[in-house]
């Protein structure tokens, strides 16, 4: 079994909903809270998940857009509130990189799990035509992308619509593109494979199409998606 949990944005939430008997994945955003959380209490909870995952080496952490912007030696609009705490969260995953798988995971070959999902535009900009490579393969492939050119990754190297800052352009990459806009510009389109997404909110769990689910709503409604 597989559970799948959204966004943490500071929240402890995730202890509850943590499941013994399954593979817990991570969606991504541990930092810049939205709901007031203290530095301190946000720095914790980080802790208090990195040794989780020393002690459940099988669970999974996967990159958000806000945790991008820690990353890089250059503001590319990867979405950060709190300018003064950077370069202590750039220490903190600096510190931590050995545990966070990448930035997508393949279930199996039906199930893919990012932090906002990819698109056919994305996909074809910088791996290439997709020939219906299945979950696996193509969760290697953007993960080594991942590795060699994380500008790839951000805002500003993929916005294609004027006004765009919201991350509304199809050619956004699995860090930002928006879940109302994935559906029309799916790289799995005529296929039964899933993709399971945080990033956007919502107030529960919930299907954007039959083959996506956005499981972003810990602030709303503490669930995971447990398959």
């Amino acid at each position: 079994m597989v559970n799948i949990i959204g966004d943490i944005h500071g929240l402890d939430c995730w202890k509850q909903l943590v499941c013994e008997d399954a593979t817990n994945i991570f969606v991504g955003d541990y930092f810049d809270s939205k709901d007031g959380k203290s530095q301190e209490q946000i720095i914790a909870n980080f802790e208090d998940l990195v040794a989780y995952k020393q002690t459940h080496p099988e669970t999974v952490l996967l990159y958000g857009n806000h945790d991008l912007n820690y990353l890089l030696d250059k503001d590319y609009k990867s979405r950060f509130s709190h300018p003064e705490r950077r370069e202590i969260y750039r220490q903190l995953f600096a510190e931590t990189e050995s545990l966070f798988y990448g930035v997508a995971y393949a279930i199996d070959d039906k199930t893919l799990v990012s932090h906002a999902g990819v698109t056919k535009e994305w996909y074809e900009k910088y791996i290439g035509l997709y020939h219906g490579e299945n979950p696996l393969v193509v969760a290697q492939q953007i993960n080594e992308l991942w590795q060699t050119n994380k500008t790839a990754f951000t805002f500003s190297a993929n916005v294609s619509i004027p006004r765009d800052v919201y991350g509304e352009s199809p050619t956004h990459s699995p860090l930002w593109i928006r879940s109302w806009i994935l559906p029309n510009h799916n790289l799995f389109a005529d296929t039964d494979i899933m993709q399971i997404i945080g990033h956007t909110p919502k107030d529960d769990i919930t299907f954007v199409s039959d083959r996506i689910i956005c499981v972003d709503c810990l602030l709303h409604n503490p669930k995971s998606w447990l398959v």
